[in-house]
């Protein structure tokens, strides 16, 4: 007598590794999207939401942090920043610990305050998706950023792109009221853009700096 096997187990056997590999493809896909662009876009809602809590309260009280922003308290934010082709505000918080620029920039406090004369020197970082900086390495000289706090809105023009400009992350004379001249008296306001290099952890800091060009109380 002929003995048939049943074929049935190994077709389930098959389709059911078709079917984890199925979903294993389709994790890998979501956490890929996520990743590239739905943490991005987190990120960015919840800065242009922080941002507008922000801008709110000026117009609720006019005098909100109006006054001496270097006695502000650390990780508070002081104003908003927006980039060159980019509709998203960043929060400016006060310091430069991660929580200071996670979903926003960090202001060195012991450098100039906005539209101050000397240099207002802030950090941001690059991710690939869901950084301030992420677009920092496209802007050009002559591109604009805006700086808005409770007391005006300031323009400054890009006159080093950052991508021409390296730093080692110890290199603090980025910081000086006159960079690289410490021993020269400010007479303009200057904006310093900070941002990691590379996506992945180095010692390298892209620089760019821009003048302030515009000013417009609020």
């Amino acid at each position: 007598m002929v003995h048939v096997t049943d074929p049935t187990p190994k077709r389930w056997t098959f389709r059911l590794a078709v079917a984890l590999v199925a979903a294993v493809l389709a994790v890998a896909a979501a956490l890929g999207w996520w990743w590239l662009w739905g943490a991005g876009l987190h990120t960015a809602s919840q800065a242009a939401n922080e941002s507008n809590t922000y801008l709110s309260s000026c117009e609720l009280d006019p005098g909100f942090n109006v006054g001496d922003l270097h006695s502000v308290d650390p990780d508070v934010t002081i104003g908003v920043l927006t980039m060159p082709g980019s509709s998203t505000t960043w929060p400016i918080r006060v310091g430069v610990s991660d929580a200071a620029f996670d979903g926003g920039v960090g202001w060195y406090q012991d450098t100039a305050a906005p539209g101050e004369v000397g240099n207002m020197a802030v950090v941001g970082q690059r991710k690939a998706s869901g950084g301030a900086f992420d677009s920092i390495l496209k802007l050009n000289t002559g591109d604009t950023i805006t700086l808005q706090t409770c007391a005006a809105t300031y323009t400054y023009t890009l006159m080093t792109s950052p991508r021409d400009l390296t730093v080692q992350s110890d290199d603090d004379w980025v910081l000086g009221a006159v960079p690289g001249a410490p021993n020269l008296m400010p007479t303009d306001a200057w904006l310093t853009l900070i941002a990691n290099q590379d996506v992945l952890p180095s010692p390298d800091r892209a620089v760019g700096f821009a003048k302030l060009t515009a000013t417009s109380p609020r």
